[in-house]
Parts: C-alpha cells; sequence; structure tokens
C-alpha cells in the first residue's frame, strides 16, 4: 500500500463525491453510481490500464501504477461513490428539507402537529431564520441563468443543527457495516468459496504482481466480445447526438401484446414482457451457479403468476406505498430473514468464535486480530447507533431490533451480489415497517414509527447499492492483490468519514444552486412517504378510539401488548419457512433448481428487468458445459470477460463526453 496510491486514492474518493450530484442532477446524465458496476469506475478503470498505465511506462518504468495501487484506488473510488449515490449520503438534504416544503403545501399535515411535536424539530434544518431563502431557495435554486452561487452564498447556519445528529448516526450504520464486512469476509471467502464475479471481473484485468500485462488482454476472443458490446453501445450512443443520421440497434423488446395470452401475471407482470439485453449480466451469469442464473430468471414469473392468481380471487396483496405493511413487504421481510437465518446456520461455528474473540473469551478456531477488532467496533457502533435513536424518543427495544433489520438488510443484499453477481438489486425491505406489522400501529407509537421511517429514507434509500456491498468487494479484491485486509480496514474507516462529509456538503451546494427538485425521483418520494403514513395511521387510530391510549403506554406496556396486523404475520411467517425450506433442500438435495435468494429479486423492479439477461447467460452455459465439456467453458471464459468490458467502457464514454459538451456549453442529450 504505496502513499501514491492512497494520495490518489482519497483524491478520486473526494472528486466523486463532489460530482455526484453534479452529475445526476445538474447535467442529468445517467446516474454516476447506479448499481454495484458502476461504469465511471469500472470503466474508468480500463481507460487507465489500456491508455494512462502504457504512457507512464513509456516515460519511466517506475512511474506506472501497480497492481496494488489500482485495486486501492479502484476500492476507495468505489466506496466513495456508494456513499454519495442517490442510495445513500445524497438523500441527507432531502429528507432533512423537503419535508417543510410539503407542510407548507398540505394543510392536512401540519394540522396533524408532524414536526415539533411527533417529530422532534431538530432532525430536519431549521428554515425558520429566512424562509424564503433557506426554504424556497432550496426548492427553487439561487443561481441567476447559467451562473453558479458563491460557496457562501448557502446558508450553512440553517443546516448545522440537523446534520449534528444525522452525521455521527450515518457514520455509526457506516463503521457498523465495515466491522460486518470484515466479520464475514473470510466465512464466504475461504470457507463457503463463493464466486466473487465482480471482483474476479476487476483481478482479470489488473496487471500481474510483476507488472506485466494481464494475459486477458492479448486473448482474441477477448477483444471479439469487447467490440460486439462497445460498438453497439456507441452506435446507441451515437444516435442520442445524430438521431437522423444513424439507426439504433435495439437492446430492448417489447411483448406486451402477448399479455392477454398470460393474463395470471397481472398488471406487474408487464415488464416482464419488456427483456432487455444486458451483456455485463450475461457475462456474469456465465461464472456463477447454474441455479442461481436460473432462478434468477424464473423467480419473477412464478411470483407474479402467484399475485396474480391471488388478485384474481380479490386478496390485495400490495397496497398503500412503501412503508405500509401489505403482504407484498412482509413476504419480502421474511424472505430477507430466512436468508439471513440460512447465512448464520451455515455459518455458525466461525461466526460464534469470531465474537467470543472479539469479546475477549477464548475461541476454539484461531481467529485473526483484526476480526476480533471488527467485532467490537460492530458492537460499538451499533450499540451508538442505538443510543441516538432512544434519545430522539424511539423505545429502545424498537431501536435495537431497527439496528439489527439494518444489518439484516445490508448482509443479505451483500450476500446476494457475492454469490450471484447482480448488480441491480432493488430492496422493499425496512425493519420499521416489520415493527409495525408485528407490533401494531398503537403498541408501536407514532413518534417510534416516525423517526425510524424518516431514518429509513436515508440509510435504507437503495441498499443495492448502499457501502456494505462495495466493502465486501473491496475485501476481495484486496485480498486477490497482496492488500493486507487489516491495512486496508484502516484506510476505509477515514475514508468514509470523509465520503459522508464531502457528499452532505457537496449535495446541498448543488442543490441550492440548481433547485432540489432537479434530484432523482426516487428520495424526493420518499422523503414525503413517512409523513404521509403516519397522517394515516394516526386518522385511523383516532377513528378506532385509541389514539390518545397508544401515545400514553409505557416501553414495557408497548411490548406486553402488541396488536399484530394478522395478515401481515401470517405471510412474514410463510415466507420465512419457504426461504429456509428451499436453503436447506439446497443443501441436501444436488437436483433442487432453486436458490432461496430468489426472494431478493421476485416482485423487484430490477429483477424484472435482469431476467432475460440471466436466462441468456444460464443457456450460454448450459450450452458450452454439456456439449462442450469443462475445456470449452475455460476456453469461452475471455469472451464473456469482453462483452462486460465493453459494455462498462462504452458506458463511461458518456460520462466524459457529457461533462466536456456541458462545459461547452452544450445540450446533452
Amino acid at each position: 500500500m504505496t502513499r501514491r496510491g492512497v494520495i490518489l486514492g482519497f483524491g478520486l474518493l473526494i472528486a466523486i463525491c463532489c460530482l455526484a450530484y453534479f452529475n445526476d442532477g445538474v447535467i442529468r446524465q445517467p446516474r454516476l453510481v447506479y448499481n454495484l458496476l458502476p461504469p465511471v469506475i469500472y470503466g474508468g478503470l480500463i481507460a487507465v490500464i489500456l491508455i494512462a498505465n502504457p504512457v507512464l511506462r513509456r516515460l519511466n518504468t517506475g512511474w506506472a501504477f501497480t497492481r496494488a495501487e489500482l485495486a486501492l484506488m479502484l476500492t476507495l473510488a468505489a466506496v466513495g461513490g456508494s456513499i454519495s449515490s442517490y442510495g445513500f449520503a445524497q438523500t441527507i438534504p432531502t429528507t432533512l428539507m423537503v419535508p417543510h416544503h410539503d407542510v407548507r403545501i398540505r394543510p392536512g399535515w401540519s394540522d396533524a402537529g408532524l414536526i415539533g411535536q411527533i417529530l422532534p424539530a431538530y432532525l430536519l434544518a431549521d428554515p425558520s431564520g429566512d424562509e424564503d431563502r433557506v426554504l424556497t431557495g432550496y426548492m427553487t435554486g439561487l443561481a441567476d441563468g447559467d451562473s453558479h452561487i458563491g460557496l457562501f452564498d448557502v446558508p450553512w447556519g440553517a443546516w448545522g443543527r440537523a446534520l449534528a445528529w444525522w452525521l455521527p448516526a450515518v457514520g455509526a450504520v457506516l463503521v457498523m457495516t465495515v466491522g460486518l464486512s470484515i466479520v464475514v469476509h473470510r466465512q464466504w471467502s475461504v470457507h463457503e468459496c463463493l464466486p466473487y464475479p465482480i471482483p474476479a471481473l476487476a483481478d482479470a484485468l489488473l496487471p500481474e504482481a510483476s507488472g506485466a500485462k494481464n494475459s486477458l488482454w492479448g486473448s482474441q476472443l477477448f477483444w471479439c466480445g469487447a467490440l460486439v458490446a462497445c460498438s453497439i453501445h456507441f452506435n446507441n450512443y451515437a444516435c442520442r447526438w445524430c438521431p437522423q443520421a444513424l439507426i439504433p440497434i435495439r437492446l430492448h423488446y417489447d411483448f406486451t401484446a402477448l399479455h392477454a395470452l398470460v393474463p395470471v401475471l397481472g398488471t406487474s407482470g408487464m415488464r416482464l414482457l419488456r427483456p432487455n439485453v444486458i451483456f455485463a449480466v450475461v457475462g456474469l451469469s456465465y461464472f456463477i451457479a447454474t441455479d442461481v442464473s436460473f432462478t434468477m430468471s424464473v423467480a419473477p414469473f412464478l411470483f407474479c403468476a402467484l399475485t396474480g392468481v391471488l388478485t384474481t380471487y380479490g386478496v390485495a396483496v400490495r397496497y398503500g406505498n412503501h412503508l405500509t405493511p401489505h403482504p407484498q413487504a412482509m413476504m419480502f421481510a421474511g424472505g430477507y430473514a430466512g436468508l439471513l437465518a440460512m447465512m448464520l446456520y451455515t455459518g455458525r461455528h466461525y461466526y460464534w468464535q469470531a465474537v467470543r474473540r472479539g469479546f475477549f473469551f477464548k475461541s476454539s478456531d484461531e481467529i485473526a486480530p483484526h476480526v476480533a477488532v471488527a467485532v467490537r467496533a460492530t458492537a460499538v457502533a451499533a450499540g451508538i447507533f442505538v443510543l441516538m435513536l432512544t434519545g430522539t424518543g424511539v423505545a429502545w427495544p424498537f431501536a435495537l431490533f431497527y439496528t439489527c433489520g439494518v444489518a439484516m438488510v445490508y448482509l443479505v443484499i451483500s450476500r446476494t451480489v457475492v454469490e450471484t453477481g447482480a448488480f441491480w438489486i432493488g430492496s422493499h425491505v425496512f425493519p420499521a415497517v416489520i415493527i409495525l406489522g408485528f407490533m401494531g400501529p398503537a403498541s408501536f407509537g407514532l413518534r417510534s414509527a416516525l423517526i425510524l421511517f424518516l431514518v429509513s429514507t436515508v440509510i435504507l434509500c437503495a441498499p443495492g447499492w448502499a457501502p456494505m456491498p462495495f466493502i465486501v468487494h473491496a475485501l476481495k479484491l484486496g485480498e486477490k492483490s497482496s492488500l493486507p485486509v487489516p491495512k486496508l480496514a484502516r484506510t476505509l474507516y477515514p475514508a468514509i468519514v470523509v465520503a459522508l462529509f464531502v457528499t452532505a456538503a457537496a449535495t446541498i451546494y448543488w442543490q441550492y444552486d440548481q433547485g432540489a427538485p432537479n434530484a432523482n425521483w426516487w428520495p424526493r418520494r420518499l422523503a414525503g412517504m413517512p409523513f404521509e403514513t403516519i397522517v394515516g395511521v394516526q386518522q385511523r387510530l383516532a377513528a378506532q378510539g385509541v389514539l390518545e391510549h397508544g401515545e400514553s403506554l409505557g416501553t414495557l406496556e408497548r411490548l406486553a401488548h402488541p396488536r399484530s396486523e394478522g395478515t401481515a404475520v401470517l405471510t412474514f411467517s410463510l415466507a420465512f419457512v419457504v426461504c429456509v425450506g428451499m436453503g436447506l433442500a439446497r443443501l441436501r438435495f444436488s437436483w433442487w433448481p432453486l436458490h432461496p435468494l430468489c426472494f431478493v429479486f421476485v416482485d423487484a423492479g430490477h429483477g424484472q428487468m435482469l431476467w432475460f439477461s440471466f436466462f441468456l447467460g444460464w443457456c450460454v452455459k448450459t450450452g458450452v458445459s454439456r456439449y462442450g465439456g469443462a475445456r470449452l467453458y475455460q476456453k469461452l471464459k475471455p469472451l464473456m470477460i469482453g462483452l462486460i468490458v465493453g459494455e462498462l467502457f462504452a458506458m463511461f464514454i458518456p460520462s466524459v463526453v457529457g461533462t466536456i459538451a456541458y462545459s461547452l456549453g452544450y445540450q446533452v442529450p
């Protein structure tokens, strides 16, 4: 781990954090980081290997970046990108300011006393000093014309009180995710030998430890695959600039006219009839188990068929919003809980010994010192987060369960991408919704529910590309690149702190410059969901005559008198049992075709978008393995990697071209 690598890595991290919202909300290009295989990072790595490193080596042999340096820079850039994405820290300003705007335009919310009475005012920004500048300026922008505001034109004072709570709280969650990543790393990497498709891709691209270029770059099959994918995407991007002169090559197809033949899929299955060809997914599915890619292909159809049948018989599987404990949400939650149970079951011995060693007890196995430190760091960070939630008025059992639920979501998402390589993952699981379903709104309490819903809009906005999966990838890539895990972990802790502060400041600046409505629709929509849900719950409890009684309950009384929603509990329990049963069947029977990870994808839009590409990859791998054997399978690996690399590089170029075009005054298509 060289000083140059650390400095350049932190430089890339800061640059990405500063430019993330500029790219997403100002230029309005495809989001800088919107999945777990961001083209701006992996495409940039390809550009460095193909262009920068040969130039540096020609100037001076010692100037070329080493394998370890490139791995470290990739790691820090990816972690910075994940924190600065709209799935994490980029949502903090929206969550802190937009509720004031919504309360102002929705009288019902103001009458409900949401801010100040139910929700502590210090959890939101304070626009009271100069509402026109602080709130209206945030929503509409302070800049005039094409000019930009100065750094000190931003009313920073209105944000200090809220950020003093949010940044330490989110920082504690980030420290917890780093610790969890270190704890599970050896179990997943060594004991279970999971495939880690994305780190394996980066490992295939990086130069050898000796400095020589990886042999992959000399493969003709690799270049064939790369040129095919790259040419198609270059042509389609050029069509956006010259639509009258070029013809796009379609990678998206529409068969929705056939929906009448399969009405059982229901309206939620319409996207399944609009398949996409994503070369990176096809390539990655070549390197994972066939039962996994098969499951990813058929699970969305099975779920849509199930919900279609239930809907036909009048059973509503979804209503309200994402913070409502409807059957579909509780089914997802039960599946996640089942996946976590199977994960803990398969690694029970190692995890127990790691926990014992972390709390200074003797362990029967040799546990590395950095793993023991990670256990302690995780426990301390989780404890701080629980205390901070409790300090806002959340009952401590709910705060503790919520923290465990956050860890569950991150662990399941990370395990999914490590095992499948699916870099687009959508999650509908919110721990606060699970509590609401099991306890009922009266026993949960309006304050606890609103605070935990609000926290969820930041740390669980889009966990599919939140920091933990990137950190898990970083540890595996570091292992392959001779970067010691303890040193890498010591670098990651300050990196997440720097990324968090820089992202918050940069996002607030750009939003005051351009106006917050330019932000991605999902954080904007999610910022209002907690209040929308609580207003509905409040009105329902008032109509039932139990509102005042519910708010007067103490902590133990709430636990002693749960008013569970029967459908929610039943759906959660059934999904948990089915998921665990599928996991045990997969361990027991070699012929079992379905993987329990299907619960991550069954009805998420991302799963419906990826199914066809996984199906193509499954067909290719199954056909090659059956008719060509292991020799042909190994021979075609460069071709599949070429498809991935070609698509990533082709999607990286528009980010560069668009930024240059915007700086020169051109309208970016």
